[in-house]
C-alpha cells in the first residue's frame, strides 16, 4: 500500500468572486479526491453573493483560505500560488470540476519521468445542454486552459509568477510559452469539466488576445496576426451581396 509520504503532493487552487452558482460543486469535486496527499487553497475577491458562507461550510477541509479585493483573476492565482507549499499546482477555478473522484489518484499512481514538470490533457467542456464534448489539448500550439494542466511549483521560480495587468487575459499562456516543451508530458486522464464562461471567454479583447496567443506560440507572425484580425473586421462589415460575390470569385474555401 502506497504510504502518504511517498506521494508527491498537490496544491489545488480555486479563484472565485461572486460564484455562489458554482463554487459549492467546485469544492466538493476537490474534497472528493481519492488522493490522499492534498493541499486545497481558495481565493475569494471579495465576494458578496454568499459565496463566502459557502465557503466557511467546507472551513475543515480547506487547508487555508482568503477573501479580499484583488487586481484580476491572475493576481488571486498568484496570490494561491504563494501559499502553496506542494511540489504540484493544479488550477480549478470556481464553476469547474475534475472529471471524476479518481483522477489525481490515477495520474500520480504512474511513474512520472524525473525531467517533466508540466503535465496536461484534453477537457471535457460543457454545452449550453448540460452535454459535454471533448476538446483536444496541445502544448505545442498552446491549445491549453489551465483546469487541464498540472505543473510543478517550482515553475514559478524559474520563470516567475503570472503577469497581472488589467488588459491580459492570456497571462497563462505567456508563462507556458517560457516552458521548454521536453519538459512537458501530455496524459491519457482527463483531468477536467470546463464549465467557460470566465473573462477570458468574453467579448472583443478575448478576440485580440486569441490572436495575440498564436503570436506567443509563433503560430503566425507578428504581420500575419495583423492581417488575419483586420480581415476579419474587415468582413464583419461587409455587405452580404459583396461576400457572396467573393465567394463566388474564392470558391467554397473561402469562409465569411
Amino acid at each position: 500500500m502506497t504510504s502518504l509520504l511517498s506521494l508527491p503532493c498537490v496544491t489545488i487552487i480555486t479563484v472565485s468572486y461572486n460564484a455562489k452558482d458554482g463554487i459549492e460543486k467546485t469544492i466538493l469535486s476537490v474534497v472528493k479526491q481519492s488522493y490522499k496527499n492534498i493541499e486545497y487553497i481558495i481565493v475569494d475577491g471579495g465576494s458578496s453573493d454568499g459565496t463566502i458562507d459557502i465557503i466557511k461550510k467546507y472551513d475543515k477541509q480547506l487547508t487555508c483560505w482568503i477573501s479580499e479585493p484583488d487586481k484580476g483573476i491572475y493576481d488571486a492565482m498568484n496570490k494561491g500560488i504563494k501559499k502553496a507549499t506542494g511540489e504540484w499546482l493544479i488550477m480549478m477555478n470556481a464553476g469547474d470540476c475534475f472529471a471524476n473522484e479518481s483522477v489525481l489518484e490515477e495520474v500520480f499512481s504512474r511513474k512520472i519521468p524525473n525531467n517533466i514538470s508540466f503535465l496536461y490533457s484534453d477537457v471535457y467542456s460543457k454545452k449550453k445542454d448540460g452535454g459535454l464534448i471533448l476538446r483536444p489539448s496541445d502544448f505545442a500550439s498552446g491549445n491549453l486552459i489551465h483546469q487541464a494542466i498540472i505543473y510543478k511549483r517550482d515553475l514559478h521560480k524559474e520563470h516567475g509568477y503570472y503577469i497581472v495587468t488589467k488588459k491580459i487575459i492570456i497571462s497563462d499562456a505567456l508563462f507556458f510559452a517560457r516552458i521548454p516543451i521536453d519538459q512537458t508530458m501530455k496524459i491519457d486522464t482527463v483531468l477536467s469539466i470546463y464549465e467557460g464562461g470566465g473573462v477570458s471567454q468574453q467579448g472583443n479583447w478575448a478576440e485580440q488576445q486569441f490572436y495575440c496567443m498564436e503570436v506567443v506560440f509563433r503560430k503566425k507572425s507578428f504581420w500575419g496576426m495583423v492581417f488575419s484580425y483586420s480581415w476579419k473586421r474587415i468582413k464583419s462589415i461587409l455587405p452580404v451581396s459583396v461576400k457572396d460575390k467573393i465567394k463566388s470569385v474564392l470558391g467554397i474555401n473561402y469562409k465569411g
